[in-house]
């Protein structure tokens, strides 16, 4: 192994010739290299996520054009259309409430206030149905008998004229009752609530629009 002859020059190692200028660039170049290579993966990852932002804007616009275009024509309706009435009379049975004589007086503080209750189930159930409830206007109980409790309902309806399809099939007695009957079923029995209805006990006829009713009616 030789010395080297200067201290800029050139070395000889196992006779091989060394250049310190070429080690540095080789160097430099590698470290270049490695920055490039960071340049590119930088540049690849703002590329994806500007792809991934551009897809979502583009899902979220054709969602909102979707949105603003969507015209259903079943949520719209002017409720100073419907005129023509359509009743339907019924009773059912309270199995959780004891008959006592105050309930045959309309007038008496325990058949208004158990008339008022049963008045509000109803208007839920009917103006809370998403086939009905545009078309529910009132519910009164007329009357309660014995036998655990009887209670009597009359249901008023307001639908637009000239529309028997709506007689026919909404608003036929089929669907007025099913609705009414199904609400019973979701009742929980176990509960010994006051104004549990025994689904069994439920009558429905269509009614007459002309009919009487007395004060105390709920409309919606």
């Amino acid at each position: 192994m030789k010395v080297p002859v200067d201290n800029g020059g050139q070395h000889w190692v196992d006779g091989q010739e060394v250049n310190q200028e070429s080690i540095s660039l080789n160097v430099q170049n590698s470290i270049a290299n490695k920055e490039m290579t960071c340049m590119v993966h930088r540049r690849r990852w703002m590329i994806l996520i500007f792809l991934i932002f551009l897809i979502l804007l583009v899902i979220g616009v054709s969602f909102a054009v979707c949105l603003g275009i969507h015209d259903d024509k079943d949520e719209k309706y002017d409720p100073a259309l419907f005129e023509l009435p359509r009743c339907f009379n019924g009773s059912f049975r309270l199995t959780n409430q004891i008959f006592i004589p105050d309930l045959l007086s309309p007038a008496s503080n325990q058949s208004k206030a158990l008339s008022s209750q049963l008045q509000e189930k109803l208007a839920d159930l009917y103006s809370s149905s998403p086939a009905l409830g545009r078309y529910f206007s009132s519910v009164e109980i007329s009357d309660f008998r014995n036998g655990s409790v009887q209670a009597e309902y009359r249901l008023r309806f307001l639908m637009p004229l000239n529309n028997t399809e709506l007689e026919q099939f909404t608003l036929s007695r089929e669907m007025v009752y099913n609705v009414f009957r199904q609400s019973l079923y979701d009742q929980d029995p176990e509960l010994n609530h006051p104004l549990y209805i025994h689904p069994a006990s439920l009558d429905m006829q269509v009614g007459s629009v002309t009919s009487e009713s007395r004060s105390g009616v709920l409309y919606w």
